[in-house]
């Protein structure tokens, strides 16, 4: 589902994501409080979320989208690239941050790529936006396994899990296994979400 209100932009990214044949596009909303009532009535597996709305600002919607579906997953999409909003993106629950400059094919294999769980955003973003990350004492985790922290910790460099596979000398399936037991242990349903809740527990040290 999209969410924008630049009817132009969001009817031609539409258009060029069914043409795919990889992505469906259920409904394109032009306000938050539509976009909200798309959500709760179409369920869709992902959200591309504008951050300027007439109505309030996507990382507010973003933030009331997860916390009554949690396991939706929700998309920036910007021209903008201040970390400060990043962050704001990240703490709402979104799992990816995509700028409007990509291309259809970029912007096809971004949803597929959150749909399967990968945390959409740069490695030396994600590394800069960590870093502003405040550690907190109240948040799950203690239970991770020494192959579940050590996944963790790639996934806060920002690696796919096919990379972590290959960096682990393992099965795909089995990251995977590992990537679903941290996010469960962590309370949370991405891969972006782990990363933020993992800084700032003090889970993983940054590099």
């Amino acid at each position: 589902m999209i969410v924008d209100d630049h009817a132009m932009f969001a009817e031609g990214v539409a258009s060029s994501l069914r043409s795919s044949g990889l992505v469906d596009v259920l409904e394109i909303a032009a306000s938050a409080a539509a976009g909200e009532d798309a959500v709760g009535r179409l369920h869709p597996d992902v959200v591309l979320v504008d951050y300027g709305l007439p109505d309030g600002d996507g990382v507010s919607l973003a933030a009331r989208i997860h916390r009554q579906w949690p396991t939706i997953k929700i998309v920036m999409v910007t021209s903008l690239t201040d970390e400060r909003l990043v962050l704001k993106a990240v703490e709402a629950g979104c799992a990816g941050f995509v700028t409007k400059d990509r291309t259809v094919d970029e912007l096809v294999a971004a949803i597929q790529a959150v749909a399967d769980g990968e945390a959409l955003i740069s490695p030396l973003m994600l590394n800069r936006v960590l870093r502003q990350l405040r550690r907190r004492d109240d948040r799950p985790g203690a239970d991770l396994s020494a192959r579940e922290r050590e996944v963790l910790a790639l996934v806060c460099e920002g690696m796919s899990n096919p990379a972590i596979a290959e960096r682990l000398h393992v099965s795909h399936n089995t990251v995977r296994s590992h990537v679903q037991n941290i996010l469960s242990k962590l309370q949370v349903h991405s891969k972006l979400e782990a990363a933020a809740v993992a800084t700032r527990d003090g889970l993983v040290e940054l590099r």
